[in-house]
């Protein structure tokens, strides 16, 4: 028995898929081999490329040799077509490959498949405010500020500043800095502490390579106020007031008594003990913000050291509020008919 002496076709592949491809863009080489598995001579008589233009032929690299019209291929004998892709819109494109031959079956096809896609480009999201509101002076506000990468390709953020009229009453942590993944987001805390009464502001600057805004900018605010309750604030911590005759006085000493709390200051109580005279030009009740004058004087009542305090009781968190006093008494003695005076504190 012999067998029958006429052409067969073997593809190597029915379809090439070349996935997605960004627009614009050509993809690598894809190539597909015809084979004579028959017993006679196989005449390719035509190689005709039908569909979307987004495909071309291409002389394969390698393997060789290429396929051509007119090509025979003799028992066993192969040759290769190859194709690129290159997207022209966002959309799926597919094309064929037409082999018109000798062989049972022709014409023999090859599908050609690809997705066109657009660039893998990066896109930054930021809030364009973070509010603060009200916040008690001395104390801290937290707040987070996501930086979110909504394009497709990793967002590298190069540079995040914080600046403004009032930059030192807000304080930035955590490190952004750096490549972030396409749908992730790095998240920054900010602290807002007012040291004074009023409207604050400052900004944050994010500087990346991101397509939508290369530098984006949030705007951060907040209001300092003053605590729902009294809080005293004296000027001094303690007072000194070096040598003093027996029976005289010293100069008086200042003391300055603040109110920096958002409600009135009731003075209950205000007074010296000790060998101190005091003088004060404060009310019963101190407003919120207002301030007044306590003095008070060194009239030792000994030689030596003398110890007192000022005390003043009150309304406010951490009454009574004491600040030390002290001093030394002193003598001046003298022998009868002596011009000399001698002064003794101890």
């Amino acid at each position: 028995g012999a067998a029958v002496p006429v052409p067969a076709v073997g593809l190597s592949a029915t379809t090439l898929n070349y996935g997605n491809q960004v627009v614009g863009t050509t993809s690598g080489v894809q190539s597909v081999s015809i084979e004579n598995t028959g017993f006679a001579t196989l005449v390719i008589s035509s190689i005709t490329k039908t569909g979307s233009a987004d495909f071309s032929r291409v002389t394969p690299p390698t393997p060789t040799p290429d396929c051509g019209t007119g090509m025979n291929l003799a028992p066993g004998g192969k040759c290769y077509v190859s194709a690129t892709f290159t997207p022209s819109a966002i959309a799926t494109s597919t094309a064929q490959i037409n082999f018109t031959d000798n062989a049972s079956g022709s014409p023999h096809v090859v599908t050609l498949t690809g997705n066109g896609i657009s660039a893998a480009v990066p896109a930054i999201s930021v809030p364009a405010s973070i509010a603060f509101g009200d916040q008690i002076i001395t104390t801290g506000g937290v707040q987070t500020l996501d930086i979110s990468n909504t394009g497709s390709g990793t967002l590298n953020v190069s540079a995040i500043a914080l600046s403004g009229t009032d930059a030192a009453s807000f304080v930035m942590s955590g490190n952004c800095v750096g490549p972030i993944a396409p749908g992730a987001s790095c998240a920054l805390s900010f602290t807002f502490t007012p040291l004074t009464v009023g409207a604050k502001s400052a900004q944050v600057t994010i500087t990346s390579d991101a397509s939508n805004q290369p530098t984006a900018t949030v705007a951060l605010t907040g209001n300092g106020i003053l605590a729902p309750r009294p809080i005293v604030e004296l000027s001094v911590t303690a007072i000194g007031y070096g040598n003093a005759i027996f029976g005289g006085a010293t100069s008086s000493q200042v003391v300055t008594l603040r109110n920096i709390g958002g409600a009135a200051l009731t003075i209950q109580s205000l007074f010296a003990n000790g060998d101190f005279i005091l003088m004060s030009s404060c009310p019963a009740s101190l407003a919120s913000g207002a301030s007044c004058v306590i003095s008070a004087l060194f009239s030792p009542l000994g030689i030596g050291q003398r110890g007192g305090e000022l005390v003043l009781v009150s309304n406010a968190q951490g009454s009574p509020h004491r600040i030390p006093l002290s001093g030394t008494g002193c003598r001046w003695f003298s022998q009868s008919q002596s011009r000399l005076f001698l002064t003794v504190c101890g």
